[in-house]
């Protein structure tokens, strides 16, 4: 099966500068392979680019499952709904981010699964590496995820829900972060926190309705708006990283403040985190890094 996405849009791309943050969803060359569960089976889904087509990519799964629901799925990870047109005419006109905005053209950031998992890749991720989180991650995975073939599925927000505290922690887990996953999948479990609810919300609306749960701030909000909802104006600006990268590339190449950050993104709302993304892919690929700074 071949699904296409609307141009400009480079998979491979795309694919290479995920694999350039973290371990995860690793496939042979600019391929994703994703497990999950598809009408209530374990699912195993290839997704490769189509040569001469970066816009197409071909989509197969073992066993084979229903069409429609995988091309839903691929849609959701690799977010089609994200028409880049707009964003790039905006930063075009800029002399730093126009150029690498052409070098990185067709780039889209990739979202996990589920909300509930990006949920939990928040709280992982609190105040602590990248690299660090992504083994604590891949722990709760391995002893609470369903294996099949050589990946996991992750795990049902009803099996965390009934996890006990000891098992979470033995998972790298500090106790503040595990009564937070354990909290969050409960809530998740019972309906008491409807993610999906959230895609029908205003940002604001959205972060307000996040941070009402145990353990997510302001940070955590924000970066399951711009990574799981794919609000392209939303971004942690408190976030070190971003601090960092926003600074080297739009400031006097030093660390800035978040009131920093507000201030140089100010003139590309509302594409204020795609920004973002788009000069942390840059520093990562080491693209078009300002000479002044190297």
């Amino acid at each position: 099966m071949f699904v296409a996405f609307a141009p400009p849009y480079d998979f491979g791309l795309s694919v290479r500068v995920t694999h350039s943050f973290g371990p995860e969803r690793r496939g042979p060359g600019e391929s994703l392979r994703m497990a999950t569960r598809v009408s209530g089976a374990p699912t195993l889904i290839e997704v490769s680019p189509v040569p001469g087509k970066v816009s197409s990519v071909s989509v197969s799964s073992t066993p084979d499952a229903d069409r429609r629901e995988l091309k839903r799925i691929v849609e959701w990870v690799l977010v089609a709904e994200l028409d880049l047109r707009p964003f790039y005419r905006l930063v075009n006109r800029d002399p730093t981010l126009g150029p690498i905005a052409r070098r990185l053209e067709g780039l889209k950031p990739m979202r996990p699964l589920s909300l509930f998992e990006m949920a939990v890749y928040a709280v992982t991720e609190q105040q602590i590496s990248l690299a660090a989180a992504y083994h604590v991650r891949n722990r709760i995975v391995e002893r609470f995820g369903a294996p099949f073939r050589d990946q996991w599925v992750f795990p049902e927000p009803e099996v965390l829900a009934e996890a006990t505290t000891k098992q979470l922690l033995a998972c790298g887990l500090s106790h503040q972060k595990a009564r937070y996953i354990h909290e969050l999948a409960r809530k998740v479990s019972d309906g008491t926190f409807d993610f999906e609810a959230l895609q029908s919300l205003s940002d604001e609306q959205a972060r307000e309705r996040i941070m009402e749960l145990n353990g997510f701030g302001r940070w955590s909000a924000d970066y399951i708006l711009i990574r799981g909802l794919a609000r392209s104006d939303s971004l942690p600006e408190d976030d070190l990283g971003v601090r960092r990268v926003i600074g080297e590339y739009l400031g006097s190449g030093q660390r800035l403040t978040a009131a920093g950050v507000s201030r140089k993104l100010e003139p590309f709302r509302p594409y204020r985190g795609l920004v973002a993304f788009y000069l942390l892919a840059a520093h990562r690929l080491n693209v078009a890094r300002p000479a002044k700074w190297s």
